[in-house]
């Protein structure tokens, strides 16, 4: 028989398994003592700080989950309310495009709470992307759209700078988490949301609201103790507009840069697979499957990003995604495959660096500095997709893949830009 001795509640979480090893090396130890075992066994268990990021986190994942419903939705979208793709095209930007917000939203959460609103965030997504595919109105349809967008914004500009500051020094890592739960939902969406669909019909997917509804009620309830850290009055009188873009203007370089490899191997790579004689079934999973891969990015560009610094582990992520790139749009087959796995998983090493030196140089303005990070964020790819889709149709798949991975060595000169990061080290998390 086993008696656990721990620092905090005792905790059963399949997801904090999932992650491993990496979780559970760094995190404080409780003691486990084995009445057969001649001595003491010592077994490392996730901190409180760790167990609240991954609580966080998991908002993340909900609503991201939401997220993933629209693209597989606008097939059924464009039957049903005879819209032209043009139109259909409108979901998304009217989604994403309100994220312009967030830095609005970011500035007013420095100073005042605004967490019980991101907290219910992934229950108003859920609601409104699942009423999506019976909106009975192409007018009502955006409206969906709209206020789901809205309730985007606020869940990601204001829960990241909370996830900082839960992480100590480790904002990587903590980073790195919070990346995590949402390419899981990424992930997930699609696949749930077509399961339900060829399953029983569109008509069911409003029920699919349960699921962000209840993890809102429960993420509010484990949360309410979870106290509110102020910024001073004296920090937040002043927005440090200087420092911000000195961080900012390399960051959107470097996203410019690897944003056409970026879209190409997400936006496109299900019309390129089918271009290439992959089934319709294989195309259609293919971005559940390099976003899971990709969630191994996101956990070990944070971890890189506390140990080795922010430009190393950048630089890293720039080259191999690039080198697996051209390597993906010469080769077939297995190797094809097994390039894109490893193009997925340096390409989302960069994500948890870019929020991490957000939050390390910006501690008492993190939701407005984190703001505007995703927001310039959004609108490089938002162009970059646009860019991505008139270089395919004038040199093809093939060419486009193959030139976006040449583009993306051109951002190294830009994480020379960067300040240097001071090295810190902490293990709240």
């Amino acid at each position: 028989m086993d008696i656990e001795i721990s620092h905090s509640n005792q905790y059963n979480s399949g997801f904090v398994i999932s992650l491993g090893g990496y979780l559970l090396s760094e995190t404080r130890s409780s003691v486990i003592i084995d009445k057969h075992d001649k001595g003491v066994r010592v077994n490392k268990l996730p901190s409180p700080s760790t167990l609240k990021t991954i609580i966080v986190s998991s908002a993340h994942a909900m609503h991201d989950t939401y997220s993933g419903f629209i693209a597989p939705l606008l097939p059924f979208l464009i039957d049903r309310l005879s819209l032209l793709k043009a139109e259909a095209g409108l979901f998304i930007l009217v989604y994403q495009g309100i994220s312009i917000l967030q830095p609005v939203i970011g500035h007013i959460s420095d100073s005042k709470d605004l967490r019980k609103f991101a907290l219910v965030a992934p229950a108003i997504t859920a609601v409104f992307i699942s009423l999506l595919g019976t909106a009975p109105t192409f007018p009502v349809a955006l409206l969906y759209c709209l206020i789901a967008g809205i309730s985007s914004s606020t869940l990601h500009a204001i829960l990241p700078a909370l996830v900082s500051g839960l992480s100590g020094e480790n904002v990587g890592k903590g980073m790195g988490i919070w990346m995590v739960g949402g390419e899981l939902g990424v992930m997930l969406g699609p696949i749930l949301v077509t399961a339900i669909i060829t399953t029983f019909s569109i008509e069911a997917t409003p029920w699919l609201m349960l699921g962000g509804i209840f993890v809102s009620i429960a993420l509010s309830y484990l949360l309410k103790d979870l106290k509110y850290q102020k910024s001073s009055a004296k920090l937040q009188a002043k927005i440090p507009i200087k420092d911000i873009m000195a961080i900012l203007l390399p960051l959107a370089g470097i996203s410019a840069m690897r944003s056409l490899l970026r879209s190409s191997s997400i936006l496109y790579l299900p019309v390129f697979l089918l271009e290439n004689g992959a089934t319709v079934w294989f195309a259609g999973i293919s971005l559940s499957i390099v976003q899971g891969i990709g969630m191994i990015g996101t956990i070990f560009g944070g971890y890189l990003s506390d140990r080795l610094g922010n430009r190393i582990t950048i630089i890293l992520s720039l080259t191999i995604s690039a080198l697996s790139m051209l390597a993906f749009s010469t080769t077939n087959g297995i190797i094809q495959i097994a390039f894109m796995s490893i193009l997925s998983i340096s390409t989302l090493m960069m994500m948890p660096v870019g929020m991490a030196i957000v939050q390390r140089n910006f501690p008492e303005n993190r939701s407005l500095a984190n703001g505007l990070y995703l927001a310039m964020l959004f609108g490089i790819n938002a162009l970059a997709g646009v860019l991505t889709g008139f270089m395919y149709d004038q040199i093809g798949g093939q060419q486009t893949f193959y030139w976006s991975g040449w583009a993306a060595f051109l951002g190294i000169p830009f994480i020379f830009l960067l300040p240097r990061e001071v090295k810190l080290h902490d293990n709240n998390l």
